[in-house]
């Protein structure tokens, strides 16, 4: 079984692994939008990638909320096993067998010798836990797992000056479990039984009726926030992410978004047509997010695209290209590439206009010399 920290540390390694996944296939699609030679399509593609990078910043919110529930549960486990080990300590070097002690009050047996010396043990409240907490390097210590601040828990003194474990029903009510009715620790793991004190084991059946006790709210406390952690539920990040398409597809937003994109950059027809528009391109890439999805997904993401790497324009499948490095490097070179096409059109542009600006002027009639003009024009 893994522990708290192991678990804490897998479900965080997992998600990253998901915003990678949504980072990466965003880059993808990003690359992929710019080999398409159809507009809409372009939009499509990366109106898809940018819904990713959303997804992707939402992912990264996860797991930083991640660290503080990591944190409380492994502190809180920590000092539920903590507290068992102190009260295993304490049964081992309190009960001597010479005086037929039971950490009981009435006979003078070798008992924990002082309640303070237990001050900071977590059996004895709820913690606390911020970010500066120290609670987890004091517990998990290059000794071992250790919360008592003596070695020695033995004492010979008498028994009323002592703090008993389990002391007798009227007994004095300093104690620190008194009646015999009362779970002792653990929230029932451990009880008084019977008229003499004697130990009972009664594995966490009286945890619910018991949860008035400070082991019981402690073992409630780790196993809540234990609980809240393993809930993080993290799935295959490939499917996730078609999943995260399909979803896109299927919302008419989509195509409203890419629709006003069209019209931003000057494609006629009115907003209904260019949605409609948009609708059928959406369809063709993506199946509308229908059943046919998964092969249409492959298809788009199996595009080739420039690897990132070679100093020549190669290309290979998109989804093949695993390293984000590469992947940037594929996204600006067709970034670059749609740059100098602009350049190079908004040159031509300049050249025409320039072209029309240097042609001479038609002459005016009325002069003699335009004489013969005017008769052909008139």
């Amino acid at each position: 079984m893994l522990s708290v920290p192991a678990v804490a540390n897998t479900k965080r390694e997992k998600t990253q692994g998901l915003k990678t996944e949504y980072r990466q296939t965003a880059l993808r699609l990003e690359a992929v939008a710019g080999t398409a030679q159809d507009q809409g399509d372009s939009l499509v593609i990366a109106s898809l990638a940018s819904e990713l990078n959303e997804a992707a910043a939402a992912v990264e919110g996860d797991i930083e909320s991640l660290r503080p529930k990591a944190l409380k549960a492994t502190a809180a486990a920590s000092a539920v096993y903590g507290g068992i080990s102190d009260f295993l300590t304490m049964l081992s070097t309190a009960v001597s067998g010479t005086s037929g002690g039971c950490l009981s009050s009435t006979d003078d047996g070798d008992v924990i010798s002082s309640k303070a010396s237990l001050s900071a043990c977590p059996i004895d409240k709820p913690i606390g836990l911020t970010d500066t907490s120290a609670t987890l390097d004091q517990t998990f210590g290059p000794a071992g797992i250790t919360t008592l601040k003596t070695a020695d828990a033995k004492n010979t003194g008498t028994a009323n000056a002592k703090c008993v474990i389990f002391a007798a029903p009227g007994g004095d009510p300093a104690k620190v479990f008194q009646s015999n009715p009362t779970a002792a620790i653990a929230g029932g793991t451990l009880k008084v039984s019977g008229g003499t004190p004697a130990l009972a084991t009664n594995h966490l059946a009286t945890i619910s009726s018991a949860s008035g006790t400070a082991g019981a709210k402690l073992i409630i406390q780790a196993h809540t926030a234990t609980r809240q952690l393993l809930a993080e539920s993290v799935g295959d990040p490939a499917r996730a992410i078609k999943d995260k398409a399909k979803e896109l597809a299927a919302q008419p937003e989509l195509a409203t978004s890419v629709a006003k994109q069209l019209k931003l950059i000057g494609e006629e027809g009115s907003q209904n047509d260019l949605e409609k528009q948009a609708k059928e391109q959406i369809k063709d890439l993506l199946a509308d997010g229908s059943a046919n999805l998964d092969s249409k997904w492959q298809a788009l993401i199996d595009t080739k695209i420039y690897n990132g790497k070679s100093d020549e324009a190669k290309t290979e499948k998109a989804s093949s290209i695993t390293f984000t490095k590469e992947l940037i490097q594929s996204v600006l070179y067709y970034q670059i590439n749609l740059k100098k096409k602009y350049n190079r059109a908004k040159g031509e542009l300049a050249k025409t206009q320039n072209g029309y600006e240097k042609k001479p002027p038609i002459p005016k009639c009325g002069g003699r010399a335009q004489e013969e003009f005017c008769k052909t024009t008139a």
